[in-house]
């Protein structure tokens, strides 16, 4: 079920991620992920009632809303690096950071996969590396490589941070994530551009984005809850996989053999993560 959740978490925040790179080529990106995780705090909070809590901690708290301001950060350089850069090759870049710390972590902590497992992770990480690399060198494809990695360190830092809430919390910890993001996030848009308005052509993409990854961070929150952080951190980092298919097919940006072999070994490695 781990790998599941975690799949399907990569899979919305890849189409989110996609919405907002582009976007961010007509608007500012700051507007669009403070709006876009406002409108994710908003959807968050039912579903939280809904399903409902045995107790929220401070310890919980404090984490959750850790992680949100995190994200928030991440998200700001992520879009910023993808309107400067190449979608194809600045996803994946982060990706593959943003898996690293988390596994990192996980065996500092004393996790230790079986075989198998291990085996699938190393592939999920040479994957991501391979949908990493390009042949361009032209100032188009090297301007966003230092966001990436910034929101690659941060996006790594999130999902340590979001898999230190208990489970007793339900989906709280995913509000309490989106109010630290979004409240971030809006100081600084007001502080930087005065205003939080992306522009009317916009809206509509934001709505979708915000959409896509409050329902992302849900079922990502259920994988790091019921499996190892290693596990459900990787699987959850290939994203670019969707991100990189959408790229190729919308925008016509071609994919190098190495990249398509990159995506073909992400199935390989979804499939080792699951049967071990």
């Amino acid at each position: 079920m781990t790998v599941v959740l975690a799949l399907a978490s990569a899979l919305l925040v890849g189409g989110a991620d996609f919405i907002g790179g582009i976007t961010s080529r007509r608007a500012v990106a700051v507007r669009i992920a403070a709006t876009a995780q406002l409108i994710g705090l908003v959807l968050a909070v039912p579903a939280a009632i809904v399903v409902g809590a045995e107790r929220v901690t401070a310890f919980d708290a404090g984490w959750s809303v850790a992680s949100g301001l995190v994200v928030g950060i991440g998200l700001v350089a992520f879009y910023g690096a993808m309107a400067r850069g190449t979608i194809s090759v600045v996803a994946p870049l982060a990706a593959m950071i943003g898996a690293s710390v988390p596994v990192g972590y996980a065996l500092v902590r004393g996790e230790r996969p079986g075989t198998v497992v291990l085996a699938g992770l190393a592939l999920a990480v040479l994957a991501i590396a391979l949908v990493s690399v390009s042949r361009e060198t032209d100032e188009r494809a090297r301007a966003g490589i230092g966001l990436a990695i910034g929101a690659g360190v941060l996006f790594g830092l999130f999902y340590v941070f979001l898999s230190r809430a208990h489970e007793d919390a339900g989906l709280w910890p995913v509000v309490l994530s989106r109010a630290g993001s979004g409240v971030g996030l809006l100081v600084v848009a007001l502080a930087v551009t005065r205003g939080l308005d992306p522009g009317r052509p916009a809206w509509r993409a934001v709505g979708a984005i915000g959409v896509l990854e409050v329902a992302a961070a849900v079922t990502l929150l259920l994988a790091l809850q019921s499996g190892p952080v290693s596990v459900a951190s990787v699987i959850a980092s290939l994203y670019p996989v969707s991100t990189t298919f959408l790229a190729a097919t919308l925008l016509h940006e071609r994919l190098q053999p190495t990249q398509v072999a990159g995506v073909l070994l992400a199935f390989v490695a979804i499939v080792l993560v699951s049967t071990g």
